[in-house]
């Protein structure tokens, strides 16, 4: 074969062109200096990698300095919804402090799909009026809502116990007395100004209402939503008077696991939720190796669904190596077993990642009647929905933390939210 032979030149021009280019492509790099926002809890690291040291967990709304970026390990998050990348911020500072006074390190690195470009410095801002402090509180029994701090007042309105209502003061006025449920007194009061998320000027007519503080107990301020947990054997005996009055209004436990499988706890648990009334369901960690109807009969003859649960649960988080065409067929099939059985139809508990990488981000559970959603996505302050936002219906429950601590419960469980105002939707 000829060799062929061609001029050098053409290949020099390339060269120095490619030269002159350099500049040109580095400017993504010095793009990326700044200040940016973390839209999730984020981890800070020593290295550009998932297994480097994590020197702190940024909350949401931490602002850091880049100096650049940098192509390094892989990651993905759902953050707030899934993202996933290779790029990586070089931190210098973080909430105005610098990397190398907080840590002795000239930078530290953070995964750049993790924050959004901004705020830049700017001059600032000037002084501007706050809205009052409100906090949220959890009634302990039935307790009087009075037109002002005595209880000599007139009454607006009782409100149920594990009421939640919003005070914007804690005031000095007279005296009082309760057995809720202890012994208390005092002569401090909350000035309330909203009852379950609503404004007493529209339940009541007034601006506020008063009642003593010592019959609440705080809760967070997202407790707008009914608070719950979810149980198994693994948290041992359960005393369930103290959950009751720690705020949980409702739990999930687990019944059985795959075929054959039937939690040891499982009756205590309920008999104990039930007694003490708090809302009480079942659920079923699938195992998609084995037949779906299989596994849809051994959790229906064993979980003993009665008028007043909450309706059935699937947990659906392994794949025991089924593909996502495979694994969507199963849970339609396991599913319909139980509808079958049970005439209701079950909700589905599942992670945002999860479903989206091994059942194709499917809406058509959303679409075909299982509307009520179980999402589990802890560290952080608004869940990602999966499934198109669940065909655009939300989450119903959210597991929000596997890392809880509930009077009653020795060790740790998992702490969950309830969306709705009333149970009624998801009670059998």
């Amino acid at each position: 074969m000829r060799r062929a032979h061609r001029s050098w030149l053409p290949i020099a021009v390339a060269a120095l062109s490619v030269l002159a280019l350099l500049p040109t492509l580095a400017t993504p790099t010095d793009a990326a200096t700044g200040n940016w926002t973390a839209k999730c809890s984020t981890r800070v690291r020593l290295s550009p990698y998932l297994s480097a040291k994590t020197v702190r967990i940024l909350p949401a709304g931490s602002i850091v300095r880049a100096a650049g970026t940098k192509l390094a390990g892989y990651y993905e998050a759902d953050c707030p919804s899934f993202v996933r990348g290779s790029s990586w911020l070089k931190v210098i500072a973080i909430n105005g402090k610098t990397t190398q006074s907080l840590y002795n390190r000239t930078y530290v690195w953070v995964a750049t799909k993790l924050f959004k470009s901004g705020p830049n410095p700017t001059a600032t801002p000037k002084p501007t009026a706050t809205a009052p402090t409100t906090t949220n509180y959890m009634s302990n029994c039935e307790t009087r809502l009075r037109s002002s701090t005595t209880t000599d007042s007139d009454t607006h309105a009782i409100i149920d116990q594990n009421e939640v209502v919003t005070a914007s003061a804690t005031l000095t006025g007279g005296s009082w007395s309760a057995d809720c449920p202890d012994s208390v007194s005092g002569s401090s009061w909350y000035k309330i100004t909203a009852v379950a998320g609503k404004s007493v000027s529209s339940l009541y007519g007034v601006s506020a209402v008063y009642a003593a503080t010592g019959l609440f107990r705080g809760v967070s301020t997202t407790s707008g939503y009914r608070e719950g947990i979810d149980v198994s054997h693994w948290q041992g005996a359960i005393d369930w008077t103290k959950v009751k009055l720690a705020g949980k209004s409702f739990t999930f436990a687990k019944a059985t696991e795959g075929v054959g499988f039937k939690d040891d706890r499982y009756e205590r648990n309920k008999a104990g939720a039930i007694g003490q009334g708090i809302k009480f369901g079942a659920y079923h960690f699938a195992r998609p190796g084995n037949n779906p109807v299989n596994e849809a009969d051994w959790f229906v003859n064993n979980m003993g669904l009665q008028r007043g649960m909450l309706i059935p649960a699937l947990d659906i988080e392994v794949t025991d190596g089924l593909g996502p065409t495979a694994l969507t067929n199963w849970t339609k099939a396991w599913l319909q077993r139980v509808t079958d059985r049970t005439g209701v139809r079950p909700l589905i508990y599942t992670s945002p990642a999860f479903w989206r990488n091994n059942l194709n981000d499917s809406r058509w559970f959303a679409d075909n009647g299982y509307s009520i959603l179980w999402v589990a996505h802890w560290n952080t302050t608004s869940p990602s929905v999966p499934g198109s936002n669940w065909g655009g219906k939300s989450w119903t429950f959210w597991q929000y933390s596997s890392d809880g601590s509930v009077p009653g419960i020795s060790g740790r469980v998992d702490l969950n939210r309830y969306r709705l105002s009333s149970f009624d939707a998801v009670t059998y």
